[in-house]
C-alpha cells in the first residue's frame, strides 16, 4: 500500500471524543500508518487485534479479531482503548530510543513527497496524542 504525503491511499481514524474539543479525527499517508504499526511493535506493543464495526441488531456477540491492515471506507475497523493506549505507550518510548531517529530516517524515503524528517516526526507525535485517547476506527480513504 504505497503512498505519500501529498497524495495517494491515506488512513483515516475516527472517533467519538469524549471530552469537549476533543479530537475526533486524524489522517496519515497508509506509508505513515505502516511505520507507525512497525515501531508500536517493534517498541513493544502487542496487538491485541481489530474488529469490524458491528450492526446494532447483529447477533454476533464476540467479534472475530482481525489485523490492521486499514480497509477501504466499507471496512472500518475498531481498536479498542486498551490496545490504542498500549500503542501510544510504545511508541511514546520508541521516541527515547537511540535508535529512533535512525529508523524513521531509513523509512522516510518510502514516505515520499519531499516530507522532511521534522514533518514526519511531528505526525508521529500528532498520531501519538490522538492514539492516548482511547478506542477508534480507522479505513482507508483516497486523496
Amino acid at each position: 500500500m504505497a503512498s505519500n504525503v501529498m497524495g495517494g491511499v491515506r488512513v483515516e481514524l475516527l472517533r467519538d471524543a469524549a471530552e469537549s474539543h476533543g479530537r475526533d479525527r486524524f489522517s496519515c499517508p497508509g506509508a505513515v500508518w505502516d511505520l507507525l504499526l512497525e515501531l508500536g511493535e517493534t517498541f513493544g506493543w502487542r496487538p491485541a487485534g481489530t474488529t469490524y464495526l458491528v450492526p446494532p441488531k447483529s447477533k454476533v456477540t464476540t467479534p472475530a479479531r482481525q489485523n490492521y491492515q486499514a480497509g477501504d471506507s466499507l471496512d472500518y475497523k475498531r481498536v479498542e482503548a486498551e490496545d490504542a493506549i498500549a500503542w501510544a505507550s510504545a511508541l511514546e518510548d520508541s521516541r527515547h530510543s537511540p535508535h529512533f531517529i535512525a529508523i524513521v530516517s531509513a523509512r522516510s524515503a518510502a514516505v515520499g513527497g519531499g516530507a522532511s524528517i521534522d514533518s514526519l516526526l511531528s505526525l508521529i507525535d500528532e498520531f501519538i496524542v490522538y492514539v492516548y485517547g482511547g478506542a477508534f476506527t480507522f479505513a482507508t480513504a483516497a486523496d
